[in-house]
């Protein structure tokens, strides 16, 4: 056999038996997975519930994600007698989860907005687990730009000023015209928008197959296997399965759990300051009113912080809202305990753990009927 046969069948083997491989895998984690499932909700665990009719009011969206369903609530404040006075609240998994939800449990966002439209104002949330302040920026920007905006409520998280870039279901914002505009002028927005470039040109997005045939036909095969193939429309998920093991896998091999204590990772922290500045600024040029808290936290046990740093932070918001004169307020003792529940372990094989994040319908009213009453007071103040 010459070389050039066996090195050609030695590559079609090697296709053959990817593409084998690849195809058992979706199915074997296609059979383990609940087809209700969603990625966001996906690593909220059994505990916890993201309640899908809490994002809707007489049938009109106002909670939404991200990009995937961004024009759902975008077009629900037009449809829904447009106000020109649109609160903005973004925030992460603990907006919308709901722990040991009940039948008739509902969200702080889902109060807040019936409590906001008897004041004749529209509540509008975004919710992302483990949003960073660097997801928030851009997306407050594309949002300002598209709504009549003129207050943002936006929680600070300390666990979430260690996560850093923009995931993939915002990454778009960062090739929107009007977007990179606004972000341009800042040291975290030029950042961003270079990280996103950065990408392109690698090939992670396939801009250097734009227009080609390579482009065209991988498309036309998606979309192709897509529409007969149930399985592969569900790649996503997928993918969302795979990292959440592979993030369970990590914190067995390291001994985390959901009390180990979290530290500050130095430069993730800072982007995230930088993020948080960048959003004061532009909503002091937009002439947008802001609010920002600290979010409730368990504290019926010892917190899995670094205290020494979760002070700092607390401090460091504190001061950044000062200098920016903004309403701060520090919501970290509202909850109290019997609110709290559990979750699903963080190791691969762990019970389940105590949930530092997510409350039940309690905790819910509490933080809506907080953030009401300071709101009419804040307007009050503002006339």
């Amino acid at each position: 056999m010459s070389n050039s046969l066996r090195s050609s069948l030695s590559y079609w083997l090697v296709l053959f038996s990817s593409f084998s491989i690849g195809i058992v895998s979706l199915y074997y984690v296609n059979s383990i997975m609940n087809p209700s499932d969603d990625l966001n909700s996906f690593a909220l665990g059994v505990e916890n519930t993201s309640s899908f009719e809490a994002r809707f009011v007489d049938g009109v969206q106002f909670h939404c994600y991200d990009l995937m369903d961004s024009d759902e609530c975008i077009n629900g404040h037009k449809k829904s007698k447009p106000r020109e006075d649109v609160v903005l609240w973004l925030g992460n998994s603990q907006l919308h989860a709901i722990n040991q939800f009940k039948v008739g449990d509902t969200t702080a966002a889902h109060k807040l907005h019936q409590n906001l439209a008897a004041e004749s104002r529209y509540l509008l949330t975004y919710s992302q687990p483990n949003a960073n302040l660097q997801e928030h920026y851009i997306l407050f920007e594309y949002l300002a730009q598209k709504l009549p905006v003129t207050t943002l409520i936006l929680p600070v998280v300390f666990d979430d000023m260690r996560e850093t870039g923009v995931r993939n279901t915002l990454a778009d914002l960062l090739k929107n015209q009007s977007v990179i505009k606004r972000i341009i002028d800042t040291e975290i927005g030029r950042s961003l928008y270079k990280s996103e470039i950065d990408q392109d040109l690698s090939g992670n997005d396939m801009i250097a197959l734009q227009d080609t045939i390579q482009e065209k036909s991988e498309k036309y095969l998606n979309k192709s296997l897509g529409e007969i193939w149930e399985i592969w429309s569900e790649r996503p998920k997928f993918r969302g399965e795979v990292f959440t093991n592979l993030y369970l896998f990590r914190n067995w091999i390291f001994g985390i759990n959901a009390t180990s204590s979290t530290r500050v990772i130095p430069n993730r922290y800072v982007k995230n300051i930088q993020s948080l500045d960048a959003i004061l600024q532009s909503a002091k040029e937009l002439k947008i009113n802001v609010l920002i808290y600290i979010p409730p936290l368990r504290n019926d046990v010892k917190i899995p912080y670094n205290l020494e740093q979760y002070d700092n932070f607390k401090t460091d918001i504190q001061l950044t809202a000062s200098r920016y004169n903004i309403e701060f307020i520090n919501l970290e003792s509202l909850v109290p305990a019997k609110f709290w529940g559990t979750k699903d372990a963080t190791t691969l094989g762990g019970m389940q753990e105590l949930d530092f994040m997510h409350f039940q319908s309690g905790g819910h009213d509490l933080l809506a009927d907080t953030l009401y009453g300071k709101l009419k007071t804040f307007w009050k103040n503002k006339k």
